[in-house]
């Protein structure tokens, strides 16, 4: 924390100097280039973390405006009203992205086209009703003739409120980097559906994002009506919107002083080569090109870089171990039943009246040829593909259907097929959403001691001789080998302590020796909770070792269950599955 309050005190301090050094003038078009910063700060959070794209920021920036500037005229300009007024007119503004947020992007995971372009819609009808709007906007001449707020000069004093803001947003946004909130959101970007399995609503997390930067945005809307005396509708039009995202591309959108940086070095550059360089909106069409495919993180990222490879590296935050709360996970009070269960995918039927009951604790492998519906079957256990016929229930309670992010919270936990780890983050932060999941509640996102929080079952694990993953803090799980992601998957897969346990092939690509301490890892940490663990493998050797019941499916029903002896003698199933041995 004292990092990023040093940070921000060289920011205010540098921000401070400028009147002194450069005179009115340029601290005026410095404090416009600011507020186009915070608002590209919001573009910049739902770009750079929520990992979805806002074409109609300029919306709340505008409407915000708007708003402002008729308060301050309605009131004089009195700073506590008009204060007031902008909070709540933010606050309103960012339930109504939270609301436009969620319901698009609720049950869907690759839905940031259809916001893009939603957005974008909303900021040119909004545009297009305040230049018609004469009556109450000023139409295309602006809404003008208020007093700014509390009677501050734009070209003097009130430059020192916009800076307060300035250092309020990038101080405030660094801390949530360094927060669980600032972490479940790098880990929707890098793996939207695993943060589903672990519990984590994303599209409510999504919605969260949208909010807070739209919220950002509207205080950004509310100073720019005092700072310029007129509002008119290009505030709220698809230009600005596109200049925002245009800055926030190229100062950095994954840090939070990305934003401010393109958006004041940006407008300098504009302001004093537009009206000479003609080919200057090209020039910038094009940086922002070349940003976007070859350098991402922007310009703050590419100095980052710079500094790491000179030796210099930002203080880590420290936390304490602590203790994690239990995991709210319900208890299983029966076993795990599918009756009747019909799933179909583009016309194609995968399970066709799939039933079969599992035992209350325990294991069961799972077998049979490729395509006999052996993942669907985990999919829609776990509610990531639609039941559409039949019921799944988990003792007396009916799940079929439930949401992929609700299946944590009836005990239930899913290791894919592929290793499905949080690549872009180390192995440390992926241990920390897994100790996070199904524990956290709304106000330790914003806590630090809920990254040091501790489970028993996952130290036991992580203690197990042969674990590597406890030396591999600081690697980013990309880099990991097979292995190692197999184990790490397993890590988030038990870090909430689920009562059914689903494993989708949790030893392929592992050498012997690691599928047999794999092997180890489950047995320990079933005995330990007694949990029911489900695995579908074709390695017949583990299937043998863990001394389980046996179920075969084939083209979508049960084809067979009993021993691992009793299957392996029937003629039936040795002539449509043969297994596989390492």
């Amino acid at each position: 924390m004292g990092f990023i309050a040093a940070v921000n005190l060289a920011l205010l301090g540098l921000l401070l100097a400028v009147p002194a050094v450069w005179g009115d003038f340029v601290t005026w078009q410095l404090g416009l280039y600011l507020l186009y910063g915070i608002a590209a700060q919001g573009v910049g959070l739902a770009w750079g973390r929520g990992g979805f794209l806002p074409l109609g920021n300029a919306l709340f920036f505008g409407v915000a405006a708007y708003v402002s500037a008729m308060v301050l005229n309605a009131t004089g300009g009195a700073f506590l009203p008009n204060l007031l007024a902008m909070l709540v007119c933010a606050a309103l503004l960012a339930a109504l992205a939270w609301g436009l947020a969620a319901a698009i992007f609720q049950g869907r995971t690759e839905s940031g086209p259809y916001f893009s372009l939603i957005t974008l819609a909303l900021v040119l009808i909004v545009a297009q009703l305040a230049e018609t709007a004469q009556p109450v906007t000023g139409g295309f001449n602006g809404y003008s003739g208020y007093d700014s707020i509390a009677g501050l000069d734009p070209y003097g004093n009130l430059y020192y409120l916009i800076v307060g803001l300035v250092v309020i947003t990038s101080f405030c946004l660094m801390l949530l980097e360094k927060l669980p909130g600032g972490l479940i959101l790098r880990g929707l970007v890098s793996q939207e559906l695993r943060l589903q399995t672990l519990g984590f609503a994303t599209h409510r997390v999504k919605a969260w994002a949208f909010a807070l930067s739209a919220f950002i945005t509207a205080l950004a809307g509310g100073l720019y009506a005092s700072h310029q005396g007129i509002v008119t509708p290009q505030a709220t039009g698809f230009v600005l919107s596109s200049e925002l995202l245009i800055w926030a591309a190229v100062g950095g959108r994954l840090h939070p002083l990305g934003p401010l940086v393109g958006a004041v070095v940006i407008g300098f550059l504009s302001a004093e080569l537009r009206d000479t360089y003609l080919w200057w909106e090209v020039l910038i069409a094009f940086l922002f090109l070349i940003v976007v495919m070859m350098a991402p993180g922007g310009a703050v990222e590419m100095i980052t870089r710079l500094a790491r490879k000179l030796g210099w590296h930002a203080p880590k935050l420290t936390v304490a171990p602590n203790p994690a709360p239990p995991a709210r996970a319900k208890a299983v009070n029966g076993p795990l039943t599918l009756r009747g269960v019909h799933v179909s995918a583009g016309g194609v039927h995968i399970l066709e009246g799939l039933e079969f009951t599992c035992p209350a604790r325990g294991f069961l492998c799972v077998i049979g040829p490729n395509g006999a519906g052996k993942t669907t079957m985990l999919k829609t256990i776990t509610g990531a593909m639609p039941v559409e016929r039949g019921e799944i229930r988990l003792g007396e309670r009916d799940i079929t259907n439930v949401p992929q992010y609700r299946a944590l919270a009836h005990g239930i936990g899913r290791k894919m097929q592929i290793p499905t780890v949080f690549q872009d983050l180390t192995v440390d932060e992926n241990l920390q959403l897994a100790a996070l999941a199904g524990r956290t509640g709304p106000l330790d996102y914003f806590r630090v001691a809920p990254l040091g929080w501790q489970v028993p079952e996952l130290g036991r694990l992580l203690d197990q001789p042969g674990v590597p993953l406890a030396d591999l803090g600081p690697v980013a799980a990309g880099a990991l080998p097979q292995g190692h992601r197999q184990m790490l998957e397993l890590c988030l897969t038990l870090g909430a302590t689920p009562h059914v346990v689903l494993l989708d092939e949790p030893t392929a690509g592992m050498s012997p020796e690691e599928t047999g301490l794999m092997v180890r890892l489950i047995r320990d940490y079933q005995a330990q909770t007694g949990a029911f663990v489900l695995v579908i493998e074709h390695d017949m050797a583990l299937v043998q070792s863990l001394d389980a019941d046996v179920l075969v499916l084939h083209q979508g029903r049960r084809f067979a269950e009993g021993s691992f002896t009793e299957v392996r003698a029937n003629p039936a199933v040795t002539e449509v599955y043969a297994g596989g041995h390492k």
